[in-house]
């Protein structure tokens, strides 16, 4: 059992950008400030791509010292902001050894094929290992996405 760890974007109390027109690019900041700390096997529910939307473009950008942790990160299953115990991160944008000490660019083609659907999805960092309390760690999820 995963414990999950909602943004506010994930939770719905920040407004996530909608694309309005067809063709049109949309960027969004995600970001999250880990000051409570993270334990091992937690999930973070960080970003959300819209309805009808399909990435173009994205990084992950960790500030603070994460030490040795890694992620992963990609859609998550399930219902956005809900904690089901079945949720799972994806990876199709990063992979288990993303390593948080620098800016993560993209690295992963499946990110690019991910199928727009008729819902909010959130997308999800998992780490390797327990992240310490520090409110100067903080994860930013850059998307660039599309209707």
């Amino acid at each position: 059992m995963a414990t999950i760890i909602h943004s506010r974007a994930a939770l719905g109390t920040v407004a996530t950008p909608r694309p309005q027109t067809a063709g049109a690019a949309h960027a969004v900041k995600f970001t999250h400030v880990l000051s409570a700390g993270v334990a091992a096997g937690a999930l973070l529910e960080l970003g959300v791509l819209p309805a009808f939307a399909e990435i173009v473009d994205y990084k992950l950008v960790p500030e603070g010292n994460f030490g040795a942790v890694t992620c992963s990160g990609g859609i998550m299953t399930g219902e956005l902001g809900a904690d089901d115990d079945a949720r799972v991160v994806g990876s199709e944008l990063f992979s288990a050894a993303t390593a948080l000490d620098a800016v993560a660019r993209p690295d992963k083609a499946a990110a690019y094929n991910v199928k727009s659907i008729d819902r909010d999805r959130g997308i999800g960092i998992a780490f390797s290992g327990a992240v310490t309390a520090d409110a100067a760690k903080k994860l930013t999820l850059i998307v660039h996405y599309r209707q």
